[in-house]
């Protein structure tokens, strides 16, 4: 099981996938998951080895989308007498199942390093090739008719803006740094992509001309305002050197303070003036294959559920017999 696993590890690495690891750390007898037990949970909420069934195996997978969102570890404790203590990195549940036994399980997020995509081949475009690839992130820099040479530390050169080659655009940050070199399409193609974060290297007032052209062709005001320019923190930064430091620390920044949230391409949603944000594919996903248990609010997997019941017309899925006795005596209680 552990070789399997580590080939998981290896692929969904290799993919740039987000995905997080459980191990059960601690267990009062009986249950099914040991000690040492581990499992790989991805994004969709699909659980990959094993550490405990029924509501362990929901609570985790729950857990686990958590913790990948918010890029932090959490503790689990799934026993009898539940509990109501919750802090950012732990939580304790009921153990709904018969069993009765108890686990603690440790969480942690996997996350491997994003790719950054330099879109250009200005000075301030080779200096954060060099800086991005000491900090272990993948880069790529695209431009037409570039030499690969100058970028020596890049993974990967292509001789065009082409954003569909990104391993993981969810997981990918684009610094266009064009300097005036097909610098309009450039930000428009990045803007039309489902990347999260768009830097613009420019000055206010490039930065503006910027925004009114892309106003101008049609891009949603939404996701406009989501273009970082001028990017990089203000550090009164002067040299090339200088201002792809303020970039880079302003990326890593965004990807280390938890901002998870997935911008759609805008030819995918209708652009309203709601507030509301939208599921990313990952959680779309996740609700198609799994419902939430309205007794203990565990996700159940709805292909192997425990039980299902029939409720005013709709079905109720339950991860254990226990829930299941629960809803049956009072099921308005828990279906509003």
């Amino acid at each position: 099981m552990f070789n399997e696993l580590a080939l998981q590890i290896e692929k969904h690495l290799a993919q740039g996938s987000n995905f997080a690891i459980a191990q059960v750390v601690d267990r009062i007898a009986p249950s099914s998951g040991k000690v040492g037990d581990k499992a790989l949970i991805l994004e969709s909420g699909e659980l990959i080895g094993w550490v405990g069934g029924g509501c362990v195996r929901g609570i985790v997978i729950k857990e686990a989308i958590e913790v990948i969102k918010t890029k932090r570890y959490r503790r689990v404790r799934i026993s009898p007498e539940g509990g109501t203590r919750e802090t950012a990195n732990y939580k304790e549940y009921v153990m709904s199942c018969q069993s009765k036994g108890t686990l603690e399980v440790m969480i942690e997020p996997v996350l491997p390093q994003p790719e950054l995509v330099l879109v250009g081949k200005s000075n301030i475009a080779r200096k954060l090739s060099q800086l991005g690839a000491a900090a272990d992130f993948r880069v790529t820099v695209m431009a037409n008719a570039i030499d690969a040479q100058m970028f020596p530390t890049a993974y990967k050169v292509v001789e065009q803006v082409d954003f569909s080659q990104l391993i993981n655009i969810a997981n990918a940050y684009i610094i266009v740094t064009t300097q005036g070199e097909n610098d309009d399409i450039s930000v428009k193609k990045a803007l039309e992509s489902s990347v999260r974060y768009v830097g613009f290297v420019a000055s206010k007032k490039k930065a503006e001309d910027m925004r009114v052209y892309l106003q101008s062709v049609g891009l949603p005001k939404e996701r406009i305002a989501q273009l970082k320019s001028p990017v990089g923190l203000d550090i009164n930064a002067k040299l090339a050197s200088e201002v792809a430091i303020s970039i880079l620390a302003e990326v890593i920044d965004h990807f280390r303070n938890g901002k998870a949230e997935t911008t759609m391409p805008i030819h995918e949603k209708e652009v309203t003036n709601s507030t509301e944000t939208l599921p990313s594919p990952s959680e779309t996903k996740f609700a198609e294959e799994y419902y939430i248990n309205p007794v203990c609010q565990v996700p159940v997997s709805k292909s192997n559920p425990k039980h299902i019941v029939e409720y005013q017309g709709e079905k109720v899925y339950f991860c254990c017999d226990g829930c299941k006795v629960s809803f049956e005596k009072n099921p308005a209680s828990y279906i509003k």
